[in-house]
């Protein structure tokens, strides 16, 4: 997992969990995740206990600095550097799944094709929703075209399953 840390309000990030060991950090610093909706102060994250050390004398031992009280940062999260925002800021909707779609060619149409359209189609939001706009708009424009390979395929097939058909029933 990666993570931001704003540390005598300095933000660093994305780091791992090795790399803030090294960091020195003190129980002021607040850090922000993936799936944390704003910053919260280090000592919440159960994962990073035991990587800080409290507010005393100690940490001024620990950093060679006089300590500085950090600044709550805003309540809402900033924006992790070299990130894609968690919500698009801009207000652009996300492109359609054609999930509908994907279910119903495969269902009435070709399996093999129709699944592949629902893989596309339930990639849609989770693109969307890492912010991966531009991801989420070619998931959409392929999982439309398995849909579309699906009806074409089912369409083809249907004359050869007719006849397979026909000739079981006469025998």
């Amino acid at each position: 997992m990666q993570y931001w840390i704003n540390h005598n309000g300095v933000q660093t990030g994305p780091v791992e969990l090795d790399a803030i060991k090294e960091m020195k950090l003190t129980s002021k610093a607040y850090v922000w995740h993936e799936g944390l909706s704003e910053w919260v102060n280090i000592t919440q994250v159960p994962e990073l206990q035991g990587v800080y050390v409290v507010e005393t004398e100690q940490a001024e031992a620990v950093t060679g600095q006089p300590y500085q009280p950090v600044q709550q940062p805003a309540s809402q999260p900033v924006q992790p550097v070299g990130q894609q925002p968690m919500q698009p800021e801009v207000a652009e909707p996300c492109p359609p799944t054609n999930l509908v779609w994907a279910i119903i060619t495969t269902l009435l149409c070709c399996l093999p094709a129709g699944i592949v359209a629902i893989i596309y189609a339930l990639k849609v939001q989770n693109k969307y929703r890492e912010g991966d706009i531009e991801g989420a708009k070619r998931a959409s424009e392929v999982g439309a075209w398995w849909c579309i390979a699906s009806i074409i395929l089912g369409i083809l097939s249907w004359p050869l399953v007719s006849m397979i058909q026909m000739s079981a029933m006469s025998s």
